[in-house]
């Protein structure tokens, strides 16, 4: 939702067939870091002969020229993925000085019985309408507030996002006039699931996560912090969810 492309290459081999691509995307996360992701891959046939370590050259180059036209205001951050078993990745990363920051996960629960977790009293549920925009961001910006490496939406984009959804798998937990919990079901996925930190430790998230996956009926995903800061995926973990794929991500300073 909140990337965008700023710059591609592609690299043939002799026979005019692709041998690999290199790419950024950008944003500034709400700590002011401004972090550039170069991401790339090479078809199997053509490893191990240096070329993935040109392509990133080539991303950090076209980096420097990006940021010599658009400075930015706070730190500058180059970022790189790597997938948990990608031995080559994570090696040419390390040796270009890249330091693993963060790791986000897949996780995946099978069809089963679902856990019931009313919602405590006092608490209702409902279904999400675009004129929630401006009360999920608040929700989001105390929900996130100190944590790293976050960039939210806007009450804007988050509007547009619910225009664009099936609403019948969003849900939010409210308490009087307030909104005490959100929960996301796109497809088979959990998309998003966040309580008000005045409302943690009540069971709302439970509560939540176990109406997300009745609707859904059947097997369910979704992508959190490997790290687990705020318990989320321990939370998932007690409702059978287990990691399938792990994706971490590696950053050094632009110098």
């Amino acid at each position: 939702m909140y990337e965008f492309a700023e710059w591609s290459l592609v690299a043939h081999a002799a026979d005019g067939a692709m041998a690999g691509w290199a790419s950024i995307r950008s944003w500034t996360e709400d700590d002011g870091v401004r972090v550039y992701l170069t991401r790339g891959e090479v078809r199997a046939e053509d490893r191990r002969r240096g070329l993935g370590g040109r392509l990133l050259d080539e991303t950090e180059a076209a980096v420097r020229a990006l940021t010599a036209t658009q400075p930015a205001t706070g730190p500058v951050m180059l970022g790189g993925n790597a997938t948990e078993g990608d031995h080559g990745r994570e090696a040419l990363l390390l040796s270009r000085g890249y330091r693993r920051a963060l790791t986000m996960v897949v996780m995946r629960r099978e069809p089963g019985p679902v856990p019931d977790k009313p919602l405590p009293e006092g608490f209702q549920a409902r279904t999400v309408t675009a004129d929630d925009a401006e009360a999920l961001r608040r929700l989001s910006e105390r929900a996130w507030a100190g944590r790293p490496f976050t960039r939210l939406p806007s009450a804007d984009q988050l509007r547009d996002w619910l225009r664009r959804s099936d609403l019948t798998g969003f849900e939010v937990a409210t308490t009087g006039d307030r909104i005490a919990g959100f929960a996301a079901v796109v497809g088979d996925e959990i998309d998003d699931l966040q309580v008000d930190p005045d409302f943690q430790r009540r069971g709302i998230a439970s509560a939540l996560l176990g109406r997300a996956l009745t609707r859904i009926g059947g097997p369910a995903r979704l992508r959190t912090e490997g790290h687990d800061p705020a318990g989320a995926r321990s939370l998932y973990e007690r409702f059978g969810f287990r990691v399938t794929e792990s994706h971490h991500r590696y950053r050094k300073p632009l110098r």
